[in-house]
């Protein structure tokens, strides 16, 4: 066990305990200073793509209602999100089968 020992750093005795628990301390506010631009600006970028409602995803039976997609026939409100052309016809084909196969004119009317 002593040549375990050998190894090891030795802890602060008794007389270097305040000396010791100063520098950890410090140590310890330099890794969580709020002032550094480092630690908060990765925080606050946001990665999400915010769509913008085009006249063609009336075809699949949504309407723009606030930036959001609105389908017309259950009134559903879908996140922004959704608004990709590809997630709007999968709620239209699964949700609402019947209604797959109808033109932009059915849901103009």
């Amino acid at each position: 066990m002593e040549r375990w020992l050998a190894g090891v750093k030795r802890v602060a005795t008794s007389s270097n305990d305040a000396e010791c628990s100063k520098a950890v301390r410090a140590e310890n506010t330099a890794i969580t200073d709020p002032g550094d631009d480092a630690t908060t600006s990765n925080s606050t970028v946001s990665n999400t793509k915010k769509r913008k409602y085009d006249e063609s995803y009336i075809s699949f039976g949504f309407v723009d209602s606030n930036d959001s997609p609105l389908y017309m026939l259950c009134s559903k409100l879908l996140p922004n999100s959704s608004m990709a052309p590809a997630k709007l016809r999968r709620h239209l084909e699964t949700v609402h089968l019947e209604s797959k196969d109808k033109n932009k004119e059915f849901f103009i009317r």
